[in-house]
């Protein structure tokens, strides 16, 4: 008589590690050393969903108990309340901080969040990693996107491959796994972003999760090799959370790590003989609360950064912390255990839920449209700058191109390998930086794009010409000099991007040479030339603490120049024109006619133009390029093509 396949119980274990989840995902954000690979808690949450959601429903098909309204009511229960109270909340809240024109992207993302596709708006909007994103107090809720749309699906397919034989069946989980995973793996390389936000690159991690428990209903470990499974698993998780950070090219590959450290961990789960990591009092209560948890932890984040314009400091990480904990209990106490309670076991929770979704939709209209009428309310209190803040600011300009391939690195260094396509050059003075932001807000997450600095921020001090090209006195810059020129015989540049402050005058006899002798030993490169911003007399974070107001760093008797309307001496304009493929001038894309005033002096997150009188902080940078993206589509797309 063949064994008893095992139902699907409670399971410690399966607690514990949406507790080891949640954690990780929250530690990430705050910030907190040593848990820059964070982010792969949201893969946990994926595989052990696969795995409960599967069991459930295998346990009803079984027992000719399943039903498809039932399984859609309990998970929308057990779902939407506590989404709504999310939303209508975080909007509360973030109708005192948020600036006015931030709240059309606020209602977007509510909508979608609601309704299930905030994966989808994300996708389109902008890359996980984006300066942008740090901004979205409802970014996270992507994750349920692609959870919902699962649930969507999958009793479907659950129903269908059960109706074959058993073998049909698993071979049908290990048939979507394979599948998924490898355009998973393959589309990373192409758009790490679509891969990251969208399902079916993602189905993959569910159907690793349903096949764990396939191998766990066999029930056929002893209790030696359970320990020594969920141990690895959970050294594989572990692994991933300390290793993994914002360069790891995710999902592809590197997402098999925790996804399969999770599986084992599930596989190796029993009712009894739960792990003393996972099955402890608090590692359970925190699984209990993981949901509400995961909901409440970044929307405080984001509407600190919205209001103070600066990062975390550790006791800013400890008080969010503890705010997050009383929003939690609140969370769960008064929503998430009231419904799902409720709705698994009465019909008549349709119109409770019903009721309760619809009230709070109308109130969260309500608020999102009081809100856009009242488009003056933050002018009582204007974006004051700290020390901290000027000082935390001119630090993440550099975020970026510090993280970006310099010249002299190519063919050096295993993330810096020589290109064998064509490439982007960025070449410039102090403003390279800027341009370098500018163009990776316009391309958005192509993590697969090869640019590169030559990084005259480096020490590149009093620059000359010698025999047609740069000359530095300074051995370090001399260096990238030398690699730049090498560059020419091993390189295909595409294009060469040239950012600097009034780019046809002053002292750019060096830096104008220079793109002459590119263009003439690769005259099929692109020479594309982005020109400065708004200059003010002195420091823009000085004018805006002494006029309370970001707009006085437009003001035109505060200016020391504007292309286009102060005149300065422009002594290399013809030369550099002659050579031009394509200019992006910074005034034009983002003034209007009535220069200076219409001239944006921050983000429409609220983060100011520039800290000094004259370099863009990355923010904005960043924003200007998505302006560039949405008004010059052709150029853009043109780029990318040539980048893949």
């Amino acid at each position: 008589m063949p064994k008893a396949r095992r139902r699907l119980v409670y399971l410690t274990d399966i607690d514990g590690l949406r507790a080891l989840a949640v954690l990780a995902v929250v530690l990430f954000h705050l910030q907190i050393p040593g848990f820059t690979g964070g982010f792969v808690g949201v893969d946990i949450f994926f595989v052990v969903s696969g795995f409960l959601i599967s069991g459930l429903i295998r346990d009803q098909i079984e027992t000719d108990s399943f039903n498809f309204s039932a399984f859609y009511l309990r998970r929308v229960n057990r779902l939407l309340p506590a989404v709504l109270a999310t939303v209508v909340m975080t909007t509360i809240v973030a109708s005192f901080v948020v600036q006015p024109d931030a709240f059309g992207a606020l209602a977007l993302s509510a909508a979608a969040g609601v309704l299930s596709a905030a994966n989808i708006l994300f996708y389109f909007e902008s890359g996980y990693w984006d300066a942008s994103a740090e901004l979205k107090p409802l970014l996270h809720l992507w994750s349920l996107g692609v959870e919902e749309q699962f649930y969507l699906f999958w009793p479907a397919f659950i129903v269908f491959l059960t109706t074959a034989r058993p073998r049909v069946y698993r071979w049908g989980l290990v048939a979507v796994l394979l599948m998924s995973l490898a355009i998973c793996i393959g589309y990373t390389e192409i758009d790490s972003t679509a891969s990251f936000y969208l399902l079916p690159f993602r189905i993959w991690q569910f159907a690793l999760g349903a096949i764990a428990l396939e191998i766990w209903r066999n029930d056929f470990l002893t209790e030696f090799s359970r320990q020594v499974l969920r141990s690895f698993g959970l050294a594989l998780c572990g692994i991933s959370i300390v290793v993994f950070s914002e360069d790891t090219l995710f999902p592809g590959w590197p997402a098999l790590i925790p996804s399969t450290g999770a599986a084992l961990v599930l596989i190796s789960a029993h009712e009894t003989s739960g792990s003393i990591w996972l099955s402890n009092t608090l590692a359970r209560k925190l699984g209990q609360l993981s949901y509400s948890l995961y909901l409440v932890h970044w929307p405080p984040i984001v509407l600190y950064r919205h209001y103070s314009l600066t990062d975390l400091t550790p006791g800013v990480t400890v008080a969010l912390a503890a705010i997050m904990l009383v929003l939690t209990l609140l969370l769960y106490y008064g929503v998430e255990k009231k419904f799902y309670r409720r709705g698994h076991y009465a019909n008549k929770s349709w119109r409770g839920l019903a009721g309760y979704t619809l009230g709070s939709s109308m109130l969260l209209a309500v608020l999102l449209f009081g809100v856009s009428q009242d488009p003056d309310r933050f002018i009582s209190r204007e974006v004051l700058l700290s020390a901290e803040a000027i000082q935390s600011y001119q630090s993440r300009r550099f975020d970026l191109t510090r993280k970006a391939c310099r010249i002299d690195q190519l063919g050096a260094r295993e993330r810096c390998p020589m290109p064998e396509t064509g490439a982007v050059l960025f070449l410039g003075n102090s403003h390279e930086v800027d341009g370098y932001n500018m163009v990776a807000g316009a391309l958005g997450n192509s993590r697969h794009r090869p640019l590169v600095v030559f990084g005259s921020t480096n020490g590149c001090r009093n620059l000359s010409v010698e025999r047609n090209w740069i000359h530095s006195e300074e051995p370090a810059c001399q260096l990238r000099i030398s690699a730049l020129r090498n560059s020419l015989e091993h390189v295909d540049w595409h294009t060469v991007i040239y950012s600097a402050r009034r780019p046809y005058g002053g002292n750019k006899e060096p830096l104008v040479t220079t793109l002459e002798t590119i263009h003439r030993q690769q005259p099929d490169a692109d020479i594309v030339v982005i020109e400065d911003y708004l200059s003010t007399q002195r420091a823009c974070a000085s004018l805006i603490n002494e006029f309370e107001s970001t707009k006085a760093c437009a003001k035109l008797r505060h200016l020391s120049g504007l292309p286009g309307l102060i005149e300065e001496p422009a002594p290399f304009e013809g030369r550099v024109a002659a050579i031009t493929d394509y200019k992006v001038s910074k005034v034009a894309l983002l003034c209007g006619e009535n220069l200076p005033e219409s001239c944006p002096t921050q983000t429409p997150s609220g983060h100011p133009m520039s800290m000094d009188e004259h370099h863009l902080t990355r923010e904005f940078a960043q924003w200007t390029g998505e302006q560039l993206a949405e008004k010059n589509p052709v150029w853009l797309q043109a780029l990318r093509y040539r980048l893949e």
